[in-house]
């Protein structure tokens, strides 16, 4: 993981931790074309909600980085000096032969079982972390997905439990063709499931603010994603992202588990056609 591609339009690379009072999730983002290399911070505290923007003058420079044992980083009233364990766990959705010939808008590479220990200040807040459990992110290639739900989550009510999914649509070689697909990888009990779709189905239903995902899987019971989003953040492009919602998992009718506060969650838009603007 953490393997820069240069040959790629965009690039993205985040790591996302909530720790007791704190949520912080970090993109390091790089667009190749227009010469622009991005931090973007999105951080709950009790000091403060807000979202920054700051342009580096490289990727990475040397004080606001992720590597694949540590990070380090600043913005505004924000800085964090963490080290990494990215873990046993990496996945790699990927439905044959769509990323050999790269017909989607982007490839996707996620260590979500990695475990972060030092520290998380906001303002006046400061927060030590002790291998604590998050997420560390990287995705690549021609542009944005067309429009995606996220979420992500490491602290609920059960201990063991992670979660990590995302359904999206997809451009299919920068063309106007575009493919729908999702994936769900959830641990608990010290075992994984990890589905795609297609083959198994998925569906999804209602806001932001409260919303169901749901996958159908082949001879096995059914997985459902209840989400209900609180304080979200404008990223731009048509993106809001919340690290302090709830969410329930439920196979079939029996409750999982349950985070209250502390899941990741995402919603980018679909582009609304030229020809319905006014």
């Amino acid at each position: 993981m953490l393997t820069p591609h240069p040959s790629s339009n965009i690039e993205y690379w985040f790591f996302k931790v909530n720790s007791g009072p704190i949520a912080l999730l970090v993109d390091w983002i790089e667009r190749r074309k227009l010469n622009e290399h991005g931090l973007r911070v999105s951080i709950h505290s009790p000091y403060k909600r807000e979202v920054l923007f700051e342009r580096l003058d490289t990727f990475m420079p040397s004080d606001n980085f992720m590597s694949q044992k540590k990070t380090v980083g600043h913005s505004g009233d924000v800085s964090w000096d963490l080290d990494i364990e990215l873990g046993s766990e990496q996945i790699k959705p990927d439905i044959f032969p769509a990323g050999l010939l790269r017909m989607p808008d982007t490839l996707y590479e996620s260590a979500p079982l990695a475990k972060f220990t030092g520290w998380i200040r906001h303002g006046t807040e400061k927060i030590t972390l002790a291998q604590v459990n998050g997420a560390v992110t990287q995705y690549w290639g021609r542009q944005l997905l067309q429009e995606w739900w996220w979420l992500s989550a490491h602290q609920f009510d059960k201990e063991g439990v992670a979660v990590e999914c995302t359904v999206f649509r997809t451009s299919l070689w920068g063309t106007s063709a575009q493919m729908p697909s999702a994936f769900l990888y959830l641990y608990r009990k010290g075992k994984r499931d990890f589905l795609m779709a297609p083959p198994n189905s998925v569906t999804v239903q209602g806001s932001p603010d409260q919303f169901i995902i749901e996958f159908s899987r082949i001879a096995r019971k059914k997985i459902t994603l209840v989400g209900t989003g609180r304080e979200y953040g404008d990223f731009g492009e048509r993106i809001i992202n919340t690290i302090t919602g709830d969410l329930e998992i439920f196979e079939d009718n029996q409750r999982i588990a349950s985070a209250k506060g502390t899941a990741g969650l995402e919603r980018r838009t679909a582009a609304t056609p030229l020809s319905n603007k006014k």
